[in-house]
């Protein structure tokens, strides 16, 4: 599997944020799911599914929210 570089760029970002986010927080928990699904998939399309199958809906929802927000700051550039 090819990771592209936009989804290892995003996954890093996501990995950044939860380093910098409170140890146990919301923040941290999904930005580390979603530095995993950026990380493990080679389009944002794949890694949304992938969010998809958190159980945890507060997680799973802040995750896609901040998926949507990196992606959103990427097309921008």
């Amino acid at each position: 599997m090819t990771v592209t570089t936009g989804n290892r760029t995003l996954a890093a970002r996501a990995r950044d944020l939860a380093d910098h986010a409170p140890a146990g927080s919301l923040e941290r928990k999904a930005a580390g799911c979603l530095a995993v699904a950026l990380g493990t998939t080679s389009t944002v399309t794949a890694a949304r599914k992938v969010l998809g199958d958190i159980a945890q809906a507060d997680i799973r929802d802040r995750a896609a929210q901040m998926l949507a927000e990196l992606a959103d700051q990427a097309n921008a550039l």
